[in-house]
């Protein structure tokens, strides 16, 4: 049996990083969307301050 050969269930990253390691990292939400949704809430607060200062 010839060791050398790469079996054809193997994927290249099987190959060169061993089986148990993955190439996606698991994240969570990214800091833009946290940016992103502080920054639409804060506009939004300022609009009602706004709207209820003008009454």
């Amino acid at each position: 049996m010839n060791r050398n050969v790469l079996s054809s269930n193997m994927t290249l990253s099987d190959a060169v990083l061993g089986p148990t390691a993955t190439l996606r990292a698991e994240t969570g939400p990214s800091f833009a969307a946290a940016l992103c949704g502080f920054l639409s809430t804060t506009v939004a607060t300022t609009m009602v301050m706004f709207l209820l200062s003008s009454v």
